[in-house]
């Protein structure tokens, strides 16, 4: 599942009277140092607006610092450079940096891949195109001037990209600049990024495996849900894309369909796609009408599996995983019951 690490502060607020075409994002070059090999052609040399003289040289600087300090994990270092708003902790980071490595496979490396140095003109949060990887960005509301630093964090296990928004300080607050959000998102799964999820879902979909396509092609937009600080243009069709195979509400009935039958339940409610191990799976949301032993629920989620495989919707997948709720039991969260996951 996607690392849900999101702070922010700022209002996504009101659509501004701008001129879009005046707005503009310029893709910088970092170094692995963290030092930006080209500097915004848009910010002055000594004053970034009247109300917070951060330099050029000042911005570079807090770049190579947040680029260095995640490199290192060093959460009582990178505390100091959020914005005071967010009221960040040395323990809040710590542990945040300690779930990225867990998750990802430790050790992870993370180096700084881009700066995206927004103009917004008037600090209005409209969308601007980037050109990098066709990312859209979403800017904090109230900064004319502000940057994206995205790192990659490449784990043991996977990649993940995270965000950090740099805003300038006001001069009553010390001037300079801070981290105004921090956002990680799951970059890869299975070692496949996006783009190749695509090209496999594509590849299946070729082969008439359609049930197994559809999923991929799920599995892709889920990984281009980046935050609400950035999208990307290939999501909407990847979207696009899987929906001409089949409707969600054909795919579910197809999964429905092989959810096995026991006398009393479990009845089938819903399902997802899941990233599996090893790749993208089926995760299937039952409804328990009683109580079923350790043993019952075993050979129940086998049969959905067996019935699955013959069927021929599980080609192109690793597994699916059946989860089983009691009668009151949310389906957004995971079951207090549990679950056990088949491969194929």
């Amino acid at each position: 599942m996607l690392i849900p690490f999101l702070v922010i502060f700022a209002f996504l607020s009101h659509s501004g009277s701008a001129d879009a075409a005046a707005k503009s994002c310029e893709v910088l070059t970092i170094a692995p140092s963290g030092k930006i090999v080209d500097r915004p052609k848009s910010l002055p040399g000594s004053v970034l607006d009247k109300a917070s003289p951060a330099s050029n040289d000042d911005f570079a600087a807090v770049v190579e610092k947040i680029s260095n300090g995640m490199r290192k994990g060093d959460a009582a270092d990178l505390v100091s450079l959020f914005h005071p708003r967010l009221k960040m902790t040395s323990p809040v980071l710590a542990n945040t940096l300690a779930e990225l490595r867990a998750r990802y496979g430790d050790p992870v490396d993370i180096a700084p891949l881009k700066v995206m140095w927004l103009d917004t003109v008037d600090g209005d949060p409209a969308p601007i195109p980037c050109d990098f990887d066709g990312a859209i960005l979403n800017p904090l509301y109230g900064y004319a001037q502000q940057a994206s630093l995205w790192l990659q964090a490449t784990g043991q296990a996977d990649i993940a990209r995270v965000m950090v928004g740099i805003v300038p300080v006001p001069a009553s607050r010390g001037g300079g600049w801070k981290i105004g959000y921090f956002h990680v998102q799951q970059w890869t799964h299975a070692g496949k990024d996006p783009l190749a999820w695509i090209e496999s879902a594509r590849a299946a979909r070729d082969k008439k495996q359609l049930f197994g396509a559809w999923t991929q092609f799920d599995i892709a937009e889920k990984l281009l849900r980046s935050s609400g600080f950035a999208s990307y243009a290939v999501q909407s069709g990847a979207a696009t894309e899987r929906d001409a195979i089949m409707s969600r509400k054909d795919w579910l009935a197809k999964a429905g369909g092989h959810s096995g039958s026991l006398s009393g339940g479990p009845a089938f409610e819903d399902a997802v796609s899941l990233l599996a191990p090893g790749g993208a799976g089926v995760w299937m949301k039952l409804r328990l009408a009683k109580e079923l032993s350790t043993v019952e629920i075993q050979d129940h989620c086998k049969s959905v599996a067996k019935s699955l495989t013959q069927a021929k919707l599980s080609d192109g997948l690793s597994g699916v995983r059946c989860s089983y709720y009691l009668p009151r039991e949310s389906l957004a969260k995971d079951s207090a019951t549990g679950g056990l996951f088949v491969p194929f």
